[in-house]
């Protein structure tokens, strides 16, 4: 049996937290595990939290959550000898991370990689990808992905976010977008890309 792995990129402040948020408080049966490469504290709803041991958060659900203090490797095999194991890895990776790379761990034993999806806030997507300390790890990873959620269309009009859809599309032509808001990407849409 295979564990499948997806990786979540983004920028900071795109909802890569807010959509694993929902994913942990409606798991549809799934004991989901997972990663968190980012910087600072893990940012789980507190009404989710059952018990916290150093990087790791268990959730009322059956969910586990882990920080990397140790290293992505010993997280993941961590999480390959727990019992029973997860039903599926998610992998939050930092704004800054290669998620290509990442998601190479998906071809080592007892993983299947799912697929990379990373998110972009519609507002500031295109400044970011124009920002001289920052624009080449924003274009690699929307160019990475599998899937990109363009997330907070909310907070720009119609027009403004059809030209953001239209420049995504130039920018990573194979790549599906799903134009969202709140991060609520549905999870047929989010695994088994």
């Amino acid at each position: 049996m295979t564990i499948p792995l997806t990786i979540l990129g983004g920028y900071l402040g795109a909802g890569k937290t807010t959509l694993l948020n929902q994913l942990l408080a409606e798991p549809e049966g799934e004991r989901l595990a997972l990663i968190i490469n980012d910087f600072g504290a893990i940012n789980i709803d507190a009404a989710l939290i059952e018990s916290e041991a150093g990087d790791q958060i268990n959730l009322t659900n059956g969910c586990v959550c882990c920080g990397m203090s140790t290293g992505f490797d010993e997280a993941l095999a961590e999480l390959l000898e727990r019992d029973p194991l997860p039903d599926r890895i998610v992998v939050e990776a930092s704004g800054v991370a290669d998620v290509v790379s990442l998601a190479q761990y998906g071809y080592h034993g007892g993983l299947s990689l799912d697929g990379i999806v990373v998110l972009a806030d519609a507002e500031t997507v295109r400044a970011k990808a124009r920002d001289k300390y920052v624009a080449e790890t924003v274009k690699r990873q929307l160019r990475g992905a599998d899937l990109i959620v363009l997330n907070k269309a909310d907070l720009i009009d119609a027009e403004r976010c059809a030209t953001v859809h239209g420049w995504l599309r130039e920018l990573a032509p194979s790549v599906p977008v799903l134009t969202t808001s709140q991060a609520q990407v549905p999870r047929a849409v989010l695994f088994d890309l």
